[in-house]
């Protein structure tokens, strides 16, 4: 596992963009509410002021809470140069505002990277290369090319809703789905939710400066420990490649005492 696949991998983990196998093909999310068209064009100011603060109201209510957090699950995973890694198993244990850990591992279980992330620093072992990498948070968001805070990393992985501002536009509502577009400085978000609970099914979130787009779809919802959580989740990113990614949990576990456990050996040479 090389170095750079490595650096990819922690890349993609962090903001649910995960590497692995299986071919995996992916449709493109459609949003209405990126459309001239919209059902709320007959509504009165007031009446869509108060309709996006029940959508926001509702999404806040699914909000997942949790003080610790462990999950398994596979990944698949290409790129638009033909590049696969197969069948990887990942292991995420996190405390809540306080760590993310991660193993990945390759087929027969062989453990090729361990990550430990927390608010101050990033620390990365690829084992199978014998390096380690450790870097402050800056510096850790400089190498990865990322630019989100340590909470809305753990938000990405739990599955709430990330980049949400408190005011929304452009609601499109149907039968079955309700989009809509909410904007910060330098990020422009489009969501789309279910329309009989308000749960995510989709979010496209664009940085036009960066030319970067990103492209997340939740499905398989299961309650666990009385949370309503996605098992399965495809993601397309796009920047200067293409990357298509489906992530598969198998097991979800919450609040329970968890160990973060990140051995470095002296034998390792430091990147």
């Amino acid at each position: 596992m090389k170095q750079k696949a490595v650096l990819q991998i922690v890349a993609c983990l962090v903001s649910l963009a995960l590497f692995s196998c299986r071919s995996t093909k992916i449709t493109r999310a459609t949003f209405p509410s990126d459309t001239t068209a919209r059902s709320t064009d007959s509504l009165t100011k007031e009446k869509e002021l108060a309709l996006a603060k029940t959508i926001l109201d509702k999404i806040k209510a699914n909000r997942i809470q949790y003080r610790s957090f462990s999950a398994e699950l596979k990944m698949d995973y290409e790129d638009d140069k033909g590049k696969k890694m197969n069948n990887l198993g990942v292991n995420i244990r996190m405390q809540y505002d306080s760590v993310i850990w991660v193993r990945v591992a390759g087929p027969l279980n062989v453990e090729g990277a361990r990550i430990l992330i927390t608010k101050d620093s990033i620390k990365i072992v690829n084992k199978l290369e014998g390096t380690v990498t450790l870097r402050s948070a800056a510096e850790g968001q400089e190498l990865l090319k990322l630019k989100m805070d340590f909470s809305t990393l753990q938000d990405l992985i739990i599955g709430n809703a990330v980049f949400l501002s408190d005011s929304i536009s452009n609601i499109v509502t149907t039968q079955s789905v309700i989009s809509f577009a909410s904007s910060q400085p330098g990020l422009t978000s489009l969501f789309n939710i279910f329309a009989d609970d308000y749960i995510l099914q989709q979010c496209k979130i664009t940085e036009p400066d960066a030319g970067r787009t990103g492209e997340l779809t939740y499905g398989d919802y299961k309650v666990v420990d009385g949370r309503k959580i996605a098992f399965q989740r495809k993601i397309y990113v796009e920047d200067k490649n293409v990357v298509k990614v489906a992530l598969d949990f198998k097991k979800m576990v919450f609040d329970q005492q968890e160990s973060f456990p990140f051995p470095i050996s002296p034998r390792y040479t430091r990147q």
